[in-house]
């Protein structure tokens, strides 16, 4: 796998919803089908053929992430995140020793009184003796105005105003199979509204990156399914994360074309993994970037 860094240049659309005539960004980050989409596009421009096993996880800002259960807020209301260091690392330990779930899912951080918040979105902040210390991000908006034009005319539709909002990231990273379409498309658009302004996205491929992918407790880096249009991907043991629903075009095998919904464990989600069966075939769906980590931290360290 390799480590893919993107440059954001002005404000883009993530993963959007509708109420009347406003649109809002849902996601503080690019969902993977979005950027796949935006990728294998600019690689159609190019070379005139889509790559359909190529895969990209989701784009997370610098040094952020997916909060898991063990990483939680340290109030109620509050955004700041603790992290007990090596955590998932023991945690594995006691579900080998088939210890009581009650006792594995106990929160050890003296003092606080934590929340755990699965999936929101944390950024490390630095560590003390014990602990890992993260703060919850929240990026950049603005809202921009724009109205449908007749084209015989050459004047606004009446009722044809519309109201987007835009995000600015910065500095991004993702993980993407090892492919031609890496090498060659280095610059792309993304979202709605992608002609009107400065919305390039800069790519580059930056390093390979070892992730553990072998049976254990997994960390959800994307949302999880563990079977889906009657194939199964992996038989869980234990279960600690969210419920989010998917929705979304992608291409891949006999998938390709269809726009599916259906209920995943959202990103953030923790799974015991007894075994796999076509671990990485659902990959270019955006799903199922599973890792063991030993911490949060751990993985940060390594797409730095």
């Amino acid at each position: 796998m390799m480590l893919i860094k993107l440059k954001v240049n002005g404000y883009i659309t993530t993963q959007m919803r509708k109420i009347r005539n406003y649109y809002f960004s849902i996601t503080n980050y690019i969902p993977s089908t979005t950027l796949r989409g935006a990728i294998l596009a600019e690689y159609f421009n190019q070379k005139g053929k889509i790559d359909e096993n190529f895969y990209v996880s989701p784009a997370y800002p610098i040094r952020t992430a997916p909060a898991h259960y063990f990483s939680p807020a340290t109030e109620r209301k509050g955004d700041e995140f603790i992290e007990v260091k090596k955590v998932l690392e023991k945690k594995e330990k006691d579900f080998e020793a088939n210890r009581p779930i009650e006792e594995i899912m106990k929160l050890e951080i003296e003092g606080k009184n934590p929340k755990p918040k699965i999936g929101s979105l944390i950024t490390y902040e630095g560590e003390s003796e014990k602990e890992n210390k993260y703060k919850g991000f929240s990026s950049k908006s603005t809202i921009q105005m724009h109205v449908a034009i007749d084209k015989t005319s050459i004047s606004s539709y009446k009722g044809m105003l519309f109201a987007y909002e835009y995000k600015h990231f910065d500095e991004m990273w993702a993980i993407a199979s090892d492919s031609e379409v890496i090498d060659t498309v280095k610059i792309i658009k993304i979202g709605r509204g992608k002609n009107r302004g400065n919305k390039i996205v800069n790519i580059e491929k930056v390093k390979e990156v070892s992730l553990d992918q072998s049976k254990g407790l997994l960390y959800c880096l994307s949302p999880c399914v563990t079977s889906l249009f009657g194939k199964t991907f992996f038989k869980a043991k234990h279960i600690i994360g969210d419920k989010s629903m998917y929705s979304g075009w992608f291409t891949a095998d006999s998938f390709s074309g269809q726009k599916p919904v259906f209920e995943t464990l959202r990103e953030g989600s923790l799974i015991y993994v007894e075994s796999f069966n076509n671990e990485k075939s659902i990959m270019p769906a955006g799903l199922n970037f599973m890792f063991r980590i030993s911490d949060l931290k751990s993985l940060l360290d390594k797409v730095r």
